[in-house]
């Protein structure tokens, strides 16, 4: 993998703790199993780096989610934040239960009008973050899928968080391919799934 794995495991973050504590079956289940599924998320908010959500997320206090992964938006790294069989909060939904939720960081350039639309004042600078961020995820998403014996083709083995939604196992999100439309390239799920499979 030509990707880098730098772990930065969010030790303080509530979700490990419950983990760790294996509060109820749903953590003891995941733990013992592992990935059924993979989650791809992006942050819905204009920062490249990974490191940003670190600091904010790795707080016993933090009331929020808490993922797997971060792809960084400036250099492609994978920032590890959670073993990949711990059960994360990423989706909003029962598919926690089952799928490693990962999520790439998002242009510096990008500007929300609200949380579904964006403006960019770059987009040529815009699309090369994206394209880095996409292509760490079809390394990342192959390597796990190999170490878990996943077919990234099966019918909901790699699903976006949008997909999810439509599936009834994931809150009301449009990532991450509303990234991808908003700045006018041609990826789609489809496409990450087959860029996924011929890279396993």
């Amino acid at each position: 993998m030509k990707t880098e794995i730098i772990q930065c495991l969010l030790t303080n973050n509530p979700c490990y703790a419950e983990n760790v504590d294996q509060v109820d079956v749903r953590y003891a289940a995941f733990q013992e199993d592992g990935p059924k599924g993979l989650m791809l998320h992006s942050v819905g908010r204009s920062e490249p780096r990974a490191r940003t959500f670190i600091e904010e997320w790795n707080d016993e206090a933090f009331e929020g989610p808490c993922v797997h992964a971060f792809i960084d938006a400036e250099d492609g790294k994978v920032y590890q934040t959670l073993p990949w069989n711990f059960r994360g909060w990423h989706s909003g939904g029962t598919s926690n239960n089952t799928h490693v939720g990962v999520e790439m960081c998002e242009p510096g350039c990008i500007i929300y009008i609200d949380e579904r639309k964006f403006i960019c004042t770059d987009p040529e600078a815009a699309r090369a973050s994206a394209e880095r961020t996409y292509e760490a995820a079809v390394e990342l998403f192959a390597m796990l899928c190999r170490e878990y014996h996943l077919d990234p083709m099966a019918e909901g083995v790699i699903i976006s968080h949008k997909e999810g939604f439509v599936r009834g196992i994931a809150s009301d999100h449009i990532d991450p391919e509303h990234l991808w439309e908003g700045l006018g390239m041609e990826y789609t799920m489809d496409g990450f799934r087959k860029d996924v499979a011929e890279s396993v």
